[in-house]
C-alpha cells in the first residue's frame, strides 16, 4: 500500500480493497493532478495540505484519471489556451479533450486495430495532402500552359521556316490550293441548300422572315468561307513577292560585269538613248536587270 507521503497520495481505506489503485495510473500525471486539485482548494504547498484535503484530491485525481490517463495534462494545456503553436477554440474542456487526445478511458492508449476518426493529426494530414495537391495542379497547369505556348511559337516557326525554301514555298502553295478547292467544294453545297428556300419564297410558301431564317447558317458559312478565300489569296501572293524577291537577291549575286554590260547593250537596243546619264537611264536598267534576273532563275529552277 502506498503511503501517504507518494505525492500526497491518501485514498480513502474502503475503496483500496484488492491493490492499490495508483498502479494503474501514471504516477507523473497523478503529481499534477494533485498539485492541481491542492492548488485550487488553495494548498500552495503539498505539505501545507491536511490529510483530509489530500484524501479528497487523491480520490478526485483518481476518478478523473481513469476517466481518461492524460486527463491533467491535457487540462492545463487547454487552459492554457494553446495546442502545439495553435490556438484552442473549443469551449468545453472534455470536448477538446476526446478530439486531441482521443484513447480508452484510464490509459490515453488506443488498440493497435482501432480507427482514430477523431484523431486532429490525421485531419492535419489531409489538410496538407490537399494543399500539396493543389500547389502541384498549378504548377503542373503553368508548365502546361509553358508547353502549349512553346509549342504554338514552334508551329509558328515551323510555317514560316517552310516558306523560305524553293520546296517549302511549293509545298505550301499547294497546302493553300487544296484548302480553296475544299472550301469551293463547300460554298457549292451551300448555296444548293439554298435553293429550295429561296423557291418557296418565290412561290409564295415562304416569308421573307422564314426565308432569312432558313438560310441564316448557310449564308453566315458563305461569309467565313469567302473571307478565307481572300486570306489565302493573300498569304499566296506573299508566297510569291518572297519567291520572286529571293530569285532576285541570288540572280544579283551571280551578275558579273559582262552581265552589266550586256543589260545596258540591250537597253540600247531598245532606243535609251546611254548620254542622258545615270539619272536617266537608272529606271529602263532596273527593269531590264529584273527581267534577267527573273529569267535566270527560271532557268536554274528548271534545270
Amino acid at each position: 500500500m502506498a503511503n501517504d507521503k507518494l505525492h500526497g497520495y491518501n485514498p480513502d481505506p474502503s475503496k483500496e480493497i484488492e491493490e492499490n489503485r495508483l498502479d494503474s495510473f501514471n504516477p507523473s500525471e497523478f503529481r499534477k493532478g494533485m498539485d492541481y486539485e491542492l492548488t485550487t482548494i488553495g494548498c500552495s504547498r503539498l505539505a501545507e495540505s491536511t490529510p483530509d484535503e489530500r484524501r479528497v484530491a487523491t480520490e478526485k485525481v483518481l476518478k478523473n484519471l481513469k476517466e481518461h490517463g492524460g486527463y491533467y495534462s491535457g487540462l492545463i494545456q487547454f487552459e492554457g489556451g494553446m495546442n502545439h503553436g495553435s490556438k484552442i477554440t473549443e469551449k468545453s474542456f472534455k470536448k477538446w479533450l476526446e478530439s486531441f487526445m482521443p484513447g480508452d478511458p484510464g490509459t490515453g492508449m488506443v488498440e493497435v486495430d482501432k480507427e482514430i476518426k477523431t484523431d486532429k493529426m490525421t485531419e492535419l494530414k489531409e489538410a496538407i495532402k490537399a494543399e500539396v495537391k493543389s500547389i502541384l495542379s498549378e504548377v503542373k497547369g503553368k508548365e502546361a500552359e509553358k508547353i502549349n505556348k512553346a509549342d504554338a511559337q514552334k508551329e509558328k516557326d515551323d510555317d514560316k521556316a517552310s516558306t523560305t525554301t524553293a520546296k517549302g514555298k511549293t509545298k505550301k502553295l499547294a497546302s493553300l490550293e487544296k484548302e480553296i478547292a475544299k472550301l469551293e467544294i463547300e460554298k457549292t453545297k451551300l448555296k444548293d441548300s439554298q435553293k429550295a428556300p429561296l423557291q418557296k419564297y418565290k412561290d409564295g410558301k415562304m416569308s421573307s422572315s422564314e426565308y432569312s431564317t432558313a438560310t441564316k447558317d448557310s449564308v453566315e458559312r458563305i461569309k467565313d468561307i469567302i473571307a478565307r478565300l481572300g486570306e489565302i489569296e493573300n498569304e499566296k501572293e506573299e508566297i510569291t513577292l518572297a519567291e520572286k524577291m529571293g530569285r532576285r537577291e541570288v540572280a544579283k549575286t551571280m551578275m558579273e560585269k559582262d552581265t552589266h554590260m550586256e543589260i545596258l547593250n540591250i537597253i540600247k537596243e531598245a532606243g535609251v538613248n546611254l548620254r542622258e546619264g545615270a539619272d536617266g537611264i537608272k529606271m529602263y536598267y532596273e527593269i531590264a536587270k529584273t527581267s534577267y534576273q527573273e529569267g535566270f532563275m527560271a532557268g536554274v529552277n528548271k534545270n
